[in-house]
């Protein structure tokens, strides 16, 4: 019997040790994308469009239809910067459904500070925008809402 309990033992300790391994590979990634993210925005043509395109950004809603003409105003920009930035729902070719949760946690936690920008649109109200925009199902809605609980945000 104690040799039984010595590999249950040794057994659940590698079992730990590997699942600790499995997160320093998710937080290493989270980690590398939080360096490098929306590094194109410093380069043209995303740079010098987004500061022409400023002014207008900050006074419309996400969603509405003046953010809409802005965006379109910026579609170069907006363009090079969804083709170049996996994060974002215009990198994949089938949208959400082509993304993988690493990428929605950096859209996520880029959502989340995008909307400080809003003028006058919390990051919980811009929420049922952005799910309709990016079609999102009720289940992965529901996974970003309890996200955004667990985190307090």
């Amino acid at each position: 019997m104690m040799e039984n309990n010595f590999e249950v033992l040794m057994d659940t300790i590698i079992h730990v040790s590997e699942v600790n391994e499995n997160l320093q590979d998710i937080i290493q990634d989270l980690s590398k994308r939080g360096i490098s993210h929306d590094r194109t925005k410093f380069q043209d043509p995303e740079y010098s469009m987004f500061c022409s395109t400023r002014p207008e950004f900050k006074k419309a809603n996400f969603g509405t239809p003046e953010y809409e003409a802005v965006t379109k105003k910026a579609q170069v920009a907006v363009n090079h910067h969804y083709k170049h930035n996996r994060h974002h729902t215009g990198f994949h070719e089938n949208g959400v459904k082509d993304m993988n949760l690493m990428d929605l946690l950096e859209m996520l936690a880029d959502w989340k500070a995008a909307s400080r920008r809003s003028p006058d649109l919390t990051f919980e109200d811009s929420l049922p925008r952005a799910f309709k925009k990016y079609n999102m199902d009720e289940a992965l809605q529901q996974a970003i809402r309890n996200t955004i609980k667990y985190l307090e945000w």
